[in-house]
């Protein structure tokens, strides 16, 4: 008897320009990776929200993908989708947890899995198609699917004479347009896609009172700002078109908090906010490796390299091969503020489950002989997540992300 997949599909109907070309049915593992199956089923169904990011607008019951183009073809790599601008700089308006399982790996063609920017975290609704083996993307990319039928579709695709692509942005010159995806199988009735274990987003709208002062030529808006939400802000003069502003990305709570524009002398002006609530994301520790925290990374060959702080920039480390030594410096940064708030001009809420740890050991560790490490932890639990950095000063002092998982221990 065979393995029992999961029975989640979604059906990709594409054309290429006004030809038709199919539709291609790929399995969806919601069983292994559930987090980045439900926000693609959520997503394509217009079950969860999404965010129109040219001006903010709140989508709730529209389907994402339907209507939108492959706006990357590269024929000997992959294929890649759902940027709503084309131009592969957009998304749903939030961002998710990147998530791993070791039997999902890009081992070869019709493999499905998430773009993202080069941080961890920042991945939203942009996916990619593999046309070939692309084993340095696993467990950086998150997998999620696989093309089951309709490969000829795929296939085709590593074809630069039906399929050709503008010099330099590999953006195919016939667009290759996703009419619709349809989500279906047994297995879709009994999945959650808004569980809160999940740990996605909710997108909402946010009660705002506002206030203008024409003497001073200010505008204010003030509302409830809640732990690790963000608040995307945006402008009209016209009630028509609305051109994003801000994001306030909070890390407490204050009640009735005082957003102020200055330098307004528009006779008409008006303002809306999306809250995006990512409070069920995990946090790092407000103080990262006091005295006598213990982190312990591993990498692909299951080599671990435990660091134990002395409080100080300093301590000691073991490895999985009996050696030891003085750590000589140790620093640690956090990837968002533990209070307070923040004002940018774009979104940087991948962030929030982000830790930084610098450390340089007085002797090479046996993880590839490394020296110095410089190590992203994401935490998926208040104690454990998944890894990118990069080390140096051993055998291969450019190779990346030789570091997978952490545990880390206050």
């Amino acid at each position: 008897m065979g393995l029992v997949h999961s029975q989640i599909y979604a059906d990709f109907t594409v054309s290429q320009g006004s030809t038709p070309l199919g539709t291609f049915r790929a399995r969806l593992d919601y069983d292994k990776v559930p987090r980045t199956c439900a926000n693609f089923i959520g997503l394509a169904t217009g079950k969860r929200p999404w965010i129109n990011v040219t001006n903010s607008g709140l989508k709730i019951d529209k389907p994402y993908y339907d209507g939108l183009t492959f706006h990357r073809l590269i024929h000997n790599f992959m294929i890649q989708g759902g940027s709503p601008n084309g131009q592969g700089t957009d998304g749903p308006g939030f961002v998710i947890q990147d998530e791993y399982h070791a039997s999902l790996r890009h081992s070869g063609r019709y493999v499905l899995s998430m773009a993202k920017g080069q941080t961890p975290n920042s991945g939203g609704s942009q996916f990619f198609i593999t046309l070939e083996a692309a084993s340095h993307l696993d467990d950086k990319h998150s997998v999620f699917g696989e093309v089951i039928s309709g490969k000829e579709i795929i296939d085709g695709f590593t074809g630069s004479t039906n399929f050709p692509t503008a010099p330099g942005n590999d953006r195919p010159l016939t667009p290759i347009t996703m009419n619709s995806v349809v989500i279906s199988g047994p297995s879709l009735a009994g999945f959650d896609i808004n569980s809160s274990s999940l740990m996605l987003p909710h997108i909402r709208g946010t009660k705002v009172t506002a206030s203008r002062n024409a003497a001073d030529n200010s505008f204010t808006l003030n509302f409830d700002r809640l732990t690790k939400h963000e608040y995307i802000h945006s402008y009209s003069f016209d009630l028509n078109t609305f051109t994003p502003f801000r994001y306030i990305i909070s890390s407490d709570d204050e009640s009735q908090w005082e957003f102020k524009i200055n330098g307004l002398t528009f006779e008409k002006f008006f303002s809306r906010i999306v809250d995006i609530d990512y409070s069920t994301l995990p946090n790092p520790p407000a103080i990262l490796m006091p005295s006598g925290a213990s982190l312990t990374v591993t990498d692909s060959s299951n080599k671990s390299l435990t660091l134990v702080s002395n409080g100080n920039k300093g301590g000691t480390w073991t490895d999985s091969s009996g050696a030891s030594g003085t750590i000589t410096n140790l620093i640690t940064y956090d990837g968002m503020p533990e209070s307070s708030y923040k004002i940018a001009g774009s979104s940087n809420m991948n962030l929030q489950p982000l830790a930084q740890v610098v450390a340089t050991l007085d002797t090479p560790t046996g993880i590839n002989n490394r020296t110095s490490f410089d190590i992203i932890l994401s935490f998926h639990t208040a104690t454990s997540g998944w890894t990118e950095g990069t080390a140096s000063g051993g055998t291969n002092p450019l190779e990346e992300s030789i570091l997978q998982q952490f545990t880390y221990k206050p």
